[in-house]
């Protein structure tokens, strides 16, 4: 039977465990050939710990968000005509779209997580260099962090949390969000710098 638009959306209003389970299997296989498409066209953007699995999960979830809303406007183009393959061509289209926001999402986070980092070398001396070469052994260095820590990094350079917000959710002032940024950002600094025996 075809996923027609009409099918996909009689699938989801049913919540049939084996239909959603058909269609998600359909849809998975779609969400693999979108981002081996933008991997392809462009294989700068994830870097290099782009994972599968998380990828399409996240596709999945943009899909299924919010009672379906993206899925629901598949066929609702006035130019639509229906194909076999129509479905795995929007669903291609929308994940292209989801991973590449989320990449460059996390491009922007890395990139101030840079700026982060060298603030206060104000000189041109090898070791302000070196440690801005260094920043590329960053994932070794969060993961070498306290789970604490490692929660906080996550909040500021992975979801790009607002100050005031992650204040809001650990109940802190701004000045103690503020000490422990710059705690986390030394601990770092020094694992980067050569330092790994976990001392501040």
């Amino acid at each position: 039977m075809p996923w027609t638009p009409d099918a996909v959306r009689e699938a989801i209003d049913s919540r049939d465990p084996y239909r959603l389970r058909e269609l998600a299997e359909h849809l998975i296989a779609a969400v693999i050939v979108g981002r081996a498409r933008l991997l392809k066209s462009k294989p700068w953007l994830p870097g290099g710990d782009a994972s599968k699995e998380d990828d399409v999960q996240d596709g999945l979830t943009a899909l299924f968000a919010n009672s379906a809303a993206i899925l629901r406007k598949f066929g609702v183009h006035p130019e639509f005509r229906q194909s076999d393959d129509a479905l795995r061509r929007f669903v291609t289209g929308v994940t292209y779209n989801v991973l590449q926001r989320k990449y460059q999402k996390r491009r922007v986070a890395w990139n101030q997580m840079r700026e982060d980092l060298t603030a206060g070398d104000d000189d041109t001396s090898q070791h302000g260099l070196a440690r801005l070469v260094r920043v590329i052994d960053l994932e070794e260095a969060v993961r070498s962090l306290s789970a604490v820590d490692q929660a906080l990094f996550h909040r500021i350079y992975v979801e790009q949390q607002e100050p005031a917000e992650i204040c809001a959710e650990l109940g802190i002032a701004d000045g103690a969000f503020q000490a422990r940024k710059s705690r986390l950002l030394k601990r770092l600094r020094k694992y980067l710098d050569g330092d790994r025996d976990g001392s501040d």
